[in-house]
């Protein structure tokens, strides 16, 4: 497949918007929908959004194409995400600020290099310890809102569930680092088995929706968990040089917390901006690689 700079930053751009965005969707969205409404309505959309990609690129039949033990292992993708992933994560939307929830659920990458240690065999080195007390210091001060002589913590339930959100993520990566398959291909199988489950909690729920929700659960599955994620694999297929997109993306969560002063009028507090710094500064520093050492003879 054939290179080019340009349109890879265009789909680099595209995918950090649709990102950028979803902090203030998940707010909009639960002004209307309850937590567990906006998961079933937003997986659901996520999963017709992704099945139209499939076959607009025809990839369509590479679903017969899978064995069975692809297909077990979308059934516990699916469980993680969007079922267990999302949920969480609305949950703690629902109770916390949109700040405050974005920030610590970025702690995901250094959680998954914790997880990685007893999950896959990883050495724990010393820089990611290091790395993981930064982005600690980080999470305390969003979750106290920077209130460090009181320690007052704004919703400990809520600051559970973000970070939690966070483990439940890093544990979708890993189960998805030996599976070979295309990439939105397994994606969408996860959705499929994920929007049933979802479905299942449905006559559970008491139907209480409005236009302005579907549309906000539809964008959520649009921007959030569908298209952002086929975008940002294309802008990977074309780019010159993969490692220097992924240093974009780190521009993300500003961006979010930019938009989410503007369109939801929440006063941004500093310690969310620190805390935040911190914490995208330890998942960088902890996902560097050692330099070798040299080998003394």
């Amino acid at each position: 497949m054939g290179r080019d700079p340009w349109r890879a930053y265009a789909y680099l751009a595209a995918a950090i918007l649709g990102w950028a965005t979803a902090a203030s969707a998940f707010k909009f969205g639960l002004q209307h929908l309850a937590p567990t409404l906006l998961l079933i309505f937003s997986a659901c959309s996520s999963c017709l959004i992704l099945g139209m990609v499939l076959v607009a690129t025809g990839r369509a039949h590479l679903v017969r194409q899978q064995k069975r033990s692809q297909i077990a292992l979308s059934a516990l993708q699916g469980l993680l995400n969007p079922l267990g992933y999302y949920g969480v994560l609305f949950q703690a939307y629902d109770r916390l600020s949109a700040q405050a929830a974005l920030a610590l659920n970025y702690t995901w990458p250094l959680l998954l290099a914790l997880l990685a240690a007893p999950l896959l065999g990883e050495r724990l080195r010393g820089r990611l310890l290091l790395a993981l007390g930064m982005s600690l210091v980080g999470a305390v001060l969003v979750a106290t809102g920077g209130s460090w002589d009181t320690w007052q913590v704004e919703d400990p339930w809520g600051v559970g569930l973000a970070v939690g959100s966070a483990a439940i993520w890093a544990l979708y990566w890993l189960l998805n680092v030996r599976d070979g398959r295309d990439a939105v291909l397994k994606l969408f199988m996860g959705f499929v088995f994920g929007s049933f489950y979802c479905l299942l909690l449905l006559p559970f729920q008491e139907l209480r929706w409005t236009m302005a929700g579907l549309a906000w659960a539809a964008y959520i599955g649009l921007a959030e968990m569908g298209l952002t994620f086929v975008f940002w694999l294309r802008a990977l297929e074309l780019a010159h040089e993969r490692g220097s997109l992924a240093n974009w993306v780190y521009v993300t969560p500003f961006l979010s917390l930019g938009l989410i002063g503007v369109l939801l009028r929440e006063p941004i507090a500093p310690g969310s901006v620190l805390g935040l710094g911190l914490i995208l500064a330890g998942n960088l520093w902890g996902s560097r690689r050692e330099k070798p050492q040299p080998v003394l003879s």
